[in-house]
């Protein structure tokens, strides 16, 4: 019985000891946004410990309303420890004027997982004056709503009233009989 206790806190030792000394590094981004050539560049500079680290395969995403936009996936740092990355000028902006980007790091061998997020004013601002809200649409009030769907509800309403009414008229008939 005791040889069996030691075996169990043997093990459990064992495995504890595995799993500190499987830990991962530490490892931190920065993101920058320069014009090379009139295109705009993202560097992404990943560290640890404040030296670079070559070798890193780094994704470019932005943030947009539902989810994240892919700008560029697996791009390996150079021996500087920098990612540069082509960044499209013509992403329309968020309501602040401001694009959030967003550089991952996934399942790295040597460092897990991490990711770093800033905000950019690279993009092009939203042009509401496009927008005509002068005729019907699908996403129209009430008075801007398509003609069809006017009818359509109307008939709907008088279909459930008028059966409603039926059935009060013959439940009242029903009386009508029942008392004579």
């Amino acid at each position: 019985m005791k040889n069996i206790k030691y075996l169990i806190s043997f093990c459990f030792l064992f495995s504890l000891g595995l799993l500190v000394s499987a830990q991962e590094k530490e490892a931190s981004m920065s993101i920058s946004f320069d014009k090379v050539d009139e295109k705009n560049v993202c560097n992404v500079l990943v560290s640890s410990e404040d030296k670079p680290v070559a070798e890193v395969s780094v994704s470019l995403y932005v943030e947009r309303l539902f989810g994240l936009l892919p700008i560029k996936t697996e791009v390996a740092t150079e021996e500087n420890g920098i990612a540069t990355f082509e960044f499209p000028d013509n992403l329309p902006l968020n309501d602040d004027g401001k694009l959030i980007v967003l550089a991952k790091v996934e399942d790295d061998e040597n460092y897990g997982s991490f990711e770093e997020k800033t905000e950019a004013k690279i993009g092009t601002p939203k042009d509401l004056s496009k927008l005509d809200n002068s005729g019907r649409s699908l996403a129209g009030g009430r008075d801007k709503a398509p003609i069809y769907f006017i009818i359509a509800s109307i008939s709907i309403i008088a279909g459930i009233w008028g059966t409603l009414a039926y059935v009060l008229l013959q439940v009242f008939k029903l009386k009508k009989l029942k008392t004579v």
